[in-house]
């Protein structure tokens, strides 16, 4: 009896380990959807990328900040519903 009763814990010990899986991020997928929104900041900081290594000086510091604040912009409002 004892051996049963062991495996039925085993059984139930790994079943609750599935449903207790490692929390996923969902920040890279939102913001994967939040691209399309935001392609005008992202050309600006491609062609300021472009630019700076042409003549080998200069940063791009400002257009990241535009793109990387339209993607905040974006999956700001949508991960608070993803969040348990």
């Amino acid at each position: 009896a004892r051996a049963g009763d062991l495996r039925s814990y085993v059984a139930r010990r790994r079943r609750r380990k599935d449903k207790m899986s490692e929390p996923v991020d969902p920040r890279p997928a939102l913001e994967e959807k939040c691209k399309p929104s935001c392609l005008k900041y992202l050309k600006e900081y491609e062609a300021c990328a472009e630019r700076v290594q042409a003549k080998g000086e200069g940063h791009c510091t400002g257009q990241q900040f535009d793109y990387l604040h339209c993607l905040d912009k974006c999956v700001a409002p949508k991960i608070f519903k993803e969040i348990k």
